[in-house]
């Protein structure tokens, strides 16, 4: 028996299928593309199934001539390149030819097709890689591709598909990109029946923003618009707020085309470093307009890589630009002028009603002077404090460090004598006098001992969650509304209860006490990013977040406080026999006895 054969046509097919069309979503992309190099501006999208059982993508595009039919189902056969050389400057989305004859090989395809300005259409009947008909068929100017029993013949392959609902998600995160990276085109993207996304295709990036995101959102962006070195980036960025705890939300386009780049999220991270907490992500939707032969994108069968022949030039323009697009005075984005203005509160940015410290977490804080219980009020009574995020803190703060405390380690018990204050030094440092000790204080770091053993405290005895002042109503996408309905019970188990408003839409009750009622809505939506991604709530990263709640929400250095508030700081750290440091390891007090003084100043001998 011979050792080497030829492999089949069929086997061939299968082989690139499996390349080209790994799931339902790239089956989509696939065709959308096309649609897109046929010059279609109105593109529609329907599946069910989560594709799995039915796919039709219709287009006004240019159609197919009938004599090229059966060329279109050829592998390698294209009518976007013609030689080496093309492919070193490619201006299309597809170009390899493999995309329908891949499609078909694992699936029963129809394809209905009119030239424009033909009186007449064709059809042509495609089954698992073979054509079984092609005749005259009514149909409108364009193309019409309808993909049935996807994976039909290859049961292995359908076997390791998930659930149609994740599939469905996955087909509408790709929608988002084309959505995105095309906002001249109109997409009508509908899955079981139901319209996921519209976009009315004006040519505006904003409109197809909102599209996606909505208005709210797109409102809090800011919009990017430069070039350097022969580059062009326009797009818009969320930050502070809107940034996510992963890179979910990261949307690159280059020459149209939607992509993949660390190197490019980088670029675009190190831009807003200074605007976004450690361990927090920016979101964007970003176009990068370059010269084709900078950029090669025939890297991968799907597309999704490219490689530049200048990386570091690259990263250093993109990253240049977003700092532009960050500096004091740029503009965030405004709403379409199709939607009225909605006028704020008299005096009051917008930023600063949507950051303003939680009630919930502002009263979780010290006790009050014990010395005059009559007077006893939470610490900061009525008071807004900045946010973290608004008045950073400058000193650079250590990685969180792993708590192994003792008796010994804590601070010594002040809180017998007298404790009178003496002042505070650079709004930062409280000092104090008790006995015959001297104190120096860091009032950050105080605060944010405090807030996270109350927090940690909350935790153990399992008060995980509290209850909006206000219920929060949350529009969701498609892919977040399907996850929030496959994981309500999990949700609500870890602090997030909601119920379900209607419309893509949730009414959100309570959330974890790490969180506040401005940060509702983005805890709750990355919560739904993280089941999505992984089907569960990751609770080992618990005190990691009760951290970064108590430090974003501790009042901050260099930020002004009155004599009773900084006292009952300070007793709230003495009588609490709390540990001598804050949660990233910094000591909260210095001391100095009378005695260490007269010893520096020479009143007594060393």
């Amino acid at each position: 028996m011979d050792k080497i054969i030829k492999l089949s046509p069929e086997v061939i097919g299968h082989i690139a299928a499996g390349e080209v069309v790994e799931r339902p979503s790239a089956a989509v992309k696939e065709l959308v593309e096309n649609s897109l190099d046929a010059g279609a501006s109105a593109i529609t999208v329907d599946i069910r199934e989560g594709g799995l059982e039915f796919i039709r993508v219709s287009d006004n595009g240019s159609g197919i001539p009938e004599s090229e039919l059966r060329m279109a189902f050829e592998r390698h056969a294209t009518s976007k390149l013609r030689t080496q050389e093309d492919l070193l400057r490619i201006a299309t989305l597809g170009f390899r030819g493999e995309a329908l004859s891949s499609i078909a090989a694992v699936s029963k395809v129809t394809l209905l097709s009119r030239l424009r300005g033909s009186e007449s259409g064709m059809q042509v009947t495609n089954e698992g890689g073979q054509i079984t008909d092609i005749r005259p068929a009514p149909c409108a100017e364009g193309t019409a591709i309808t993909v049935r029993d996807l994976f039909f013949n290859a049961p292995v392959r359908r076997k390791f598909m998930k659930k149609p609902a994740q599939e469905t998600q996955l087909v509408a995160d790709l929608m988002q990109r084309l959505i995105l990276s095309h906002p001249d085109v109109s997409f009508r993207f509908t899955a079981d029946g139901k319209t996921v996304f519209f976009s009315p295709g004006d040519g505006k990036q904003e409109t197809a923003v909102m599209s996606i995101y909505g208005v709210n959102t797109l409102k809090q962006m800011f919009r990017v618009d430069g070039s350097e070195r022969g580059l062009i980036l326009t797009g818009y960025l969320g930050v502070g707020e809107l940034s996510r705890g992963n890179r979910s939300q990261q949307q690159f386009f280059i020459n149209g085309r939607a992509m993949r780049s660390n190197l490019l999220s980088q670029a675009v991270e190190e831009g807003c470093r200074q605007r976004v907490m450690i361990g927090r992500f920016p979101m964007f939707a970003l176009h990068l307009t370059m010269p084709y032969e900078s950029v090669d994108v025939n890297v991968h069968p799907n597309k999704w890589e490219v490689r530049f022949s200048d990386e570091r030039g690259i990263a250093q323009a993109v990253t240049g630009l977003v700092q532009d697009a960050l500096s004091p005075g740029a503009a965030q984005a405004a709403p379409p002028p199709f939607f009225p203005p909605q006028p704020d509160k008299p005096g009051v940015p917008v930023t600063q009603v949507l950051r303003r410290e939680p009630e919930e977490l502002r009263t979780m804080s010290a006790p009050s002077f014990v010395s005059e219980p009559a007077a006893s009020a939470p610490v900061f009574p009525g008071s807004l404090r900045s946010p973290a995020w608004e008045k950073p803190e400058t000193t650079a703060v250590p990685a969180p460090v792993p708590e192994q405390v003792n008796a010994a380690e804590h601070l010594p018990q002040l809180s017998a004598r007298p404790v009178r204050l003496i002042g505070s030094a650079f709004n930062t440092y409280v000092l104090f006098e008790s006995g015959d000790t001297v104190c120096l204080c860091d009032q950050h770091a105080m605060h944010e001992r405090l807030m996270f053993d109350r927090l940690m405290k909350a935790y153990d005895s399992g008060a995980i969650a509290q209850t909006l002042m206000v219920p929060r109503v949350i529009q969701l996408s498609y892919r977040e509304y399907g996850s929030f309905l496959e994981y309500q019970a999990l949700l609500a188990a870890a602090g997030y209860e909601a119920e379900d408003f209607g419309d893509q839409s949730v009414r959100l009750h309570s959330v974890p006490m790490t969180l506040g009622q401005p940060q509702a809505e983005g805890g709750f939506k990355e919560a739904l990013e993280d089941l999505i991604s992984s089907g569960s709530l990751n609770d080992d990263k618990r005190v990691e977040k009760i951290i970064t709640a108590s430090c974003k929400h501790a009042v901050k250095g260099g930020e002004r406080l009155s004599n009773e508030e900084l006292i009952s700081l300070v007793r709230g750290v003495l009588d609490g026999n709390v540990h001598p440091t804050c949660p990233h390891g910094r000591p909260l007090m210095m001391q100095l006895t009378r005695n260490e003084l007269e010893k520096r100043f020479q009143r007594i001998p060393n």
